[in-house]
């Protein structure tokens, strides 16, 4: 989540180099720079928590508890829960897109 918010910061940063290259440093100030970096890590931690809540507290009964590959991610746990993951099917969605 905070690599596409870092994209994202880098792609407004050449969009103001190329179209208005003068005033770049004016642009982008102390304060903006600040503000951006705040608002990539809140938008990773709210995409982020539910997540983990969703996991937590809704599903307490899994099949097994080897995930098939070694990185944790939302979705692998999601398959190996045993119970109703409707919910968590469309919050992974919902946070693709």
């Amino acid at each position: 989540a905070i690599e596409s918010g870092i994209l994202l910061a880098m792609a407004l940063d050449r969009y103001v180099a190329i179209c208005d290259p003068l005033r770049h440093t004016t642009i982008f100030s102390q304060q903006l720079l600040t503000h951006i970096g705040v608002g990539v890590t809140l938008r990773a931690a709210i995409l982020t928590v539910p997540s983990i809540m969703l996991i937590k507290c809704r599903l307490k009964l899994y099949r097994t508890t080897v995930i098939s590959h070694s990185y944790c991610e939302h979705m692998a746990v999601v398959k190996l829960a045993i119970e109703d993951v409707r919910i968590n099917k469309i919050y992974g969605l919902f946070v693709a897109f």
